[in-house]
């Protein structure tokens, strides 16, 4: 690259952010990332088959036909959380119970063993839910067809995550060569808890519970380095949150001897500069995927 990282940290916020933006790269994505389709078929093992098929039936009828079909074959409202994309973790009372709000309050349906008293609940619940739109005019052929496309675009929300797990694998990687070769000590996530207990760093109460994605401990110098890794692809929220909990982080670090260290990339920064320049303010140390593998880290900690 055409900096080295010392000539990179002594330029101002707003130049570091304009290089910063200008030698992004990303970490690249196995084929899986996209979606998992290991996850759909063993997300899809936990329907019940032939429940789904039974279901096909419903395919195209109007609405009195489909009320009539669920009153007659009450069981089968058993597969309505899983057609919503409702997991049980979701549900309320030992996973048992949806709470579902009326015009009148709250009211909780049991989706373990169906309340034959309140069956007509579960059938509205049924029509302003949408399914009784995808029985009479979305799906054309299959009921089984519809919960794999459901469980697709399900764990295609799981982008997010997976991207985190990859910037945490390429940190792992990094901080665990550089421990290596200077007898270092390293651990993965850490929490304010854990740097007292594996290095005897004591954070203050505000950071025991923080977790941090990784931490490199240089005994010689008694001197701490925490890490955040993440990729923004998007504006969000959470990238507001980062940016002003640096601030937090700066005024508890310049105090000691230990040093917060964050590695960033993704376009979402494209429309969120503000935030990445306060993180040049307040933090400093703010490295792109492309800077940690050109070897600005390691030359940083030398």
């Amino acid at each position: 690259m055409k900096y080295n990282v010392f000539k990179y940290l002594n330029m101002s916020p707003q130049e570091k952010v304009d290089f910063f933006l200008e030698t992004r790269s990303s970490i690249s994505h196995v084929a899986s990332y996209w979606i998992n389709f290991d996850n759909v078929q063993k997300n899809i093992q936990l329907y019940d088959e032939p429940d789904l098929y039974t279901l096909d039936y419903l395919i195209g009828k109007n609405e009195e036909e489909i009320k009539q079909f669920f009153r007659t074959r009450p069981h089968l409202l058993l597969m309505v959380p899983k057609l919503l994309g409702i997991r049980d973790d979701k549900l309320e009372k030992q996973k048992t119970f949806l709470k579902v709000q009326e015009i009148d309050g709250e009211i909780f349906l049991n989706f373990k063993e169906i309340d034959l008293e309140n069956l007509e609940k579960y059938i509205e619940f049924l029509y302003d839910s949408g399914l009784f739109w995808v029985f009479k005019k979305g799906v054309r052929k299959s009921i089984h067809d519809y919960a794999v496309g459901l469980e697709a675009g399900m764990d295609s929300n799981g982008r997010k995550n997976r991207s985190g797990k990859a910037g945490e694998a390429f940190l792992e990687e990094v901080l665990e060569n550089i421990a290596k070769e200077r007898n270092w000590l390293y651990y993965g996530q850490t929490t304010g808890d854990d740097a007292r207990k594996l290095y005897g760093v004591d954070l203050g109460e505000e950071f025991q519970n923080r977790k941090f994605d990784g931490s490199l401990y240089n005994s010689e110098r008694s001197k701490l380095y925490l890490f955040e890794v993440n990729n923004f692809n998007s504006t969000g929220s959470k990238m507001k949150a980062s940016a002003t909990e640096f601030k937090d982080l700066h005024s508890r670090f310049s105090r000691t001897n230990h040093e917060f260290i964050y590695i960033t990339d993704g376009r979402g920064w494209d429309s969120d500069k503000s935030h990445l320049k306060e993180a040049m303010e307040y933090i400093g140390k703010v490295f792109n995927y492309n800077m940690v593998k050109s070897g600005y880290l390691d030359t940083y900690l030398n």
